[in-house]
C-alpha cells in the first residue's frame, strides 16, 4: 500500500483520525481534512509525518458546497492523484418530526450527503487509471434500526448508503465503493458522565452489545484497511455493520430516548462521534 495517497474527512478527531494513522503507518501519504479542529489537525500531522510520509492539510467548510467542490483538486494538488477517498465527516444532531428545523434538514443532508456526493464526482475525475481505486463512505447502523430520533441524519445516512450502492454500479471497474456502518464508538464513561442514572444504565454499551464491551476506534480503521486491501478485490457496492452485533438487539432499544432533555445533546454529540469536524 506505500506510496498511495488517502484523504479522509474529518481526519482531525476520532475515527478519522484513527484511519489517518493506520494509513500512515503503511507507508500512505494522506490528505486531512478538517473544518474547525485547527489546532488537532496541526497537531495531528506533525505525527503522521513520524512515518516519512506526505501530510496535506485541507481546511473546509462541507456545510458549503462550493467550499467542497475544492477539496479533491487541492488535495490532488499537494499529494497526487488520490488513491482512496473516506468519506467520514458528519452532522450528528437530535432531531424528530415534531421539532426539526429546515436548517436542521438542510444542514445533516449538505454535510453527510452533498459534501460526499460532490467529492465523489472530484474523486472519479482524477482517479489513477493504473490501479482500482477505492471510495469508503462512513454511514450508521441505525439505518437498519430506525428510530424516530435524529431524523434529519438517520435520512441523510439513508440517502448515503443508496449513494455507494449507486456509485458501485456507475464507476466500477476503475472504482470500487463501499461503506462501513458502525454503531456508537462512545468515548469511555461518556454516558454516564452525562446523563442521568437510569437513563445512562439503558445506554450502557455493554448491556447493549452482545459482545459485551464498545467499540474501538482503531477497530474501525483496521476495517477501512481491508477494504482497499488485496483480500478485498471483489468487494463492491457492500455495506459492513461493525458494532459487535448490537443491531441485532432491534430498533425498540432505542424509544427510550425521549426520556433524555434536549440540552444534554449537545454533550452527547461532542463525548461520542464527533459532529462537526
Amino acid at each position: 500500500m506505500k506510496n498511495k495517497n488517502l484523504l479522509v474527512t474529518g481526519g482531525a478527531t476520532r475515527v478519522g483520525k484513527a484511519i489517518a494513522l493506520h494509513f500512515a503507518e503503511r507507508g500512505w501519504n494522506i490528505a486531512l481534512h478538517y473544518f474547525r479542529s485547527s489546532s488537532k489537525a496541526t497537531k495531528l500531522k506533525k505525527i503522521l509525518e513520524e512515518n516519512l510520509i506526505k501530510v496535506a492539510l485541507i481546511k473546509a467548510d462541507l456545510k458549503n458546497p462550493k467550499q467542497a467542490e475544492k477539496v479533491i483538486p487541492l488535495a490532488k494538488k499537494k499529494l497526487g492523484a488520490i488513491d482512496c477517498l473516506i468519506n467520514n465527516a458528519a452532522l450528528f444532531e437530535k432531531d424528530d418530526i415534531t421539532n426539526f428545523t429546515t436548517k436542521s434538514w438542510d444542514d445533516h443532508l449538505k454535510i453527510n450527503l452533498l459534501a460526499p456526493a460532490i467529492l465523489i464526482k472530484h474523486f472519479a475525475k482524477q482517479a489513477p487509471n493504473k490501479n482500482v481505486s477505492n471510495i469508503i463512505n462512513i454511514i450508521d447502523q441505525r439505518i437498519f434500526n430506525l428510530t424516530p430520533f435524529f431524523m434529519s441524519y438517520t435520512i441523510s445516512k439513508s440517502g448515503l448508503q443508496t449513494l455507494t450502492k449507486t456509485m458501485a454500479m456507475r464507476l466500477g471497474p476503475k472504482i470500487k465503493v463501499n461503506a462501513i456502518a458502525p454503531g456508537p464508538f462512545p468515548t469511555k464513561g461518556a454516558w454516564s458522565r452525562i446523563l442521568p442514572g437510569d437513563i445512562s444504565e439503558k445506554l450502557n454499551v455493554e448491556q447493549q452489545v452482545p459482545l459485551r464491551r464498545a467499540g474501538d476506534h482503531q477497530e474501525l480503521a483496521n476495517l477501512a484497511a481491508y477494504l482497499v486491501s488485496d483480500f478485498a478485490v471483489y468487494m463492491n457496492g457492500e455495506v459492513v455493520i461493525i458494532d459487535g452485533g448490537e443491531w441485532l438487539q432491534g430498533a425498540g432499544q432505542m424509544n427510550f430516548l425521549e426520556e433524555v432533555p434536549s440540552e444534554m445533546w449537545d454533550w452527547i454529540e461532542k463525548a461520542t462521534r464527533g459532529s462537526k469536524e
